[in-house]
């Protein structure tokens, strides 16, 4: 599978740091081919050093790919010859298999760092957390996390998805029917979070999967970028050369205030 990177991240018109943080990395496998990884962060503009916790899930996240994630490929086939059955060996020779691995690896980072964070603020004074959204690619499907409002969309020919669901007070008002997108988007309580790692007492992070499909981009990125542009906008600009500072200079001549982060990955 060949993949193409495009990727910005702009402090914003009005912010003096820049909180968010991203990555992508990749790797060739013996079993899986060629590996993309991704991970998008934005730390809380109202709580102290936001920049601090996007940072560090950012760059833990970077060591879970470079030395973990070998080891559950290196794990799959170890256990896959040790199997007592053939069903069982089948089943841990899946990708199932691997991304439950890696679902379990994911929430454990979460959960620690949302410890570790709550922990370096208290000795501080001060509050700090992260939003993040995670993707990678497995052959032909595409396993990925979320916690907090950084979205990830899917877009092809057939449309423009969001992959992840918001953990934000508006969203929890959408799906309980008490609130229109609409309202959600002019609400005073737009950037109210329901779960920050780093903030939270507790961490869920949500898990997606699906199938990689040719001629499809994903989007990771910040509610700086998504919140002042419609879906088809996003759609007719991640396909353009240099899509994502395009989106940005659209959406700052709009007013947006924040900073702004994108990755676009197209397959």
């Amino acid at each position: 599978m060949k993949y193409s990177v495009d990727v910005n991240s702009d402090i914003g018109n009005r912010k003096k740091v820049n909180q968010d943080a991203l990555l992508v990395k990749h790797a060739r496998t013996e079993k899986m081919g060629k590996v993309c990884f991704a991970c998008l962060c934005d730390g809380m503009g109202g709580l102290s050093q936001g920049e601090v916790a996007s940072a560090a899930f950012i760059n833990r996240m970077g060591q879970w790919f470079q030395n973990e994630f070998p080891s559950i490929l290196s794990r799959e086939a170890e256990v896959s010859i040790n199997a007592e059955t053939e069903e069982l060996a089948a089943y841990r020779n899946s990708k199932n298999y691997i991304y439950g691995l890696i679902q379990n690896e994911w929430e454990m980072i979460s959960r620690q760092m949302n410890e570790g964070l709550k922990q370096y603020g208290r000795e501080r004074g001060f509050q700090l957390g992260t939003t993040a959204a995670a993707i990678i690619f497995l052959g032909d499907e595409f396993f990925a996390m979320s916690v907090g409002d950084s979205r990830i969309y899917k877009i092809n020919r057939k449309g423009i998805i969001q992959i992840s669901h918001d953990h934000s007070y508006v969203q929890q008002q959408i799906d309980m029917g008490r609130m229109t997108p609409q309202e959600a988007a002019v609400s005073s309580q737009k950037n109210i979070l329901l779960q920050c790692i780093g903030a939270s007492d507790n961490v869920y992070p949500e898990f997606y999967k699906g199938p990689l499909e040719k001629r499809t981009s994903f989007l990771l990125c910040s509610d700086g970028l998504w919140r002042l542009l419609l879906n088809e906008e996003i759609k007719e600009y991640v396909s353009k050369k240099d899509g994502i500072k395009k989106m940005t200079e659209l959406v700052k001549a709009r007013g947006e205030s924040d900073n702004i982060s994108g990755i676009v990955i197209g397959i």
